[in-house]
């Protein structure tokens, strides 16, 4: 449970950072600047692999690292910049990806968190009725300060019925978020 609140905290703190590069210097050079993060992330990720020690990274990514992700150390991390930057190609309209990313960061975040301290009813492999709502409240939430409500709530619940699917949910999720937005707005 530790590593995974470690996990959730990391993936809010980075995604907050890209929605407010996003919100502060727009789509396009988001969309640069991730993806040479992204690109910088996998040459790191190659080299952590190899062996290769950096002082404050290797520790870190060897903390919050799932078991299943030894073959490529970072991989929740690349997936999701790789999520974010495809939400951004996709869907250039800076109100829907801060739509897209929010779902993705805050929502994935709270439903997990919610997920582990209530879930009970399990829905979907490690899923949980409860977190899943938690979910849905919390991007509701962020999304209220982008949408009126009724696009806000359906918005959410979309992007927390990506998380479900049997794909990763960095990519599923804003997606579908940015799909629903997309028609909605």
């Amino acid at each position: 449970m530790k590593t995974e609140l470690r996990r959730q905290f990391i993936h809010f703190l980075f995604g907050s950072a890209i929605i407010a590069l996003v919100a502060i210097r727009g789509v396009q050079e988001s969309l640069l600047a991730i993806s040479i993060a992204f690109i910088v992330g996998l040459a790191v990720s190659w080299m952590i692999k190899k062996e290769v020690k950096f002082p404050v990274l290797t520790p870190l990514v060897e903390k919050v690292e799932r078991h299943y992700e030894k073959t490529l150390p970072g991989k929740g991390a690349l997936l999701f910049f790789l999520g974010a930057i495809i939400a951004m190609a996709l869907f250039q309209r800076q109100e829907i990806v801060l739509g897209a990313l929010c779902v993705a960061v805050y929502g994935d975040a709270a439903s997990t968190i919610v997920g582990m301290r209530f879930g009970r009813r399990r829905i979907a492999g490690k899923k949980t009725l409860e977190g899943t709502v938690g979910g849905i409240l919390v991007s509701a939430g962020f999304l209220l300060a982008l949408f009126q409500w009724p696009v806000a709530l359906a918005t959410a619940v979309v992007g927390m019925a990506a998380e479900l699917l049997p794909v990763d949910d960095n990519f599923t999720i804003p997606i579908a978020v940015g799909l629903v937005l997309t028609f909605l707005v």
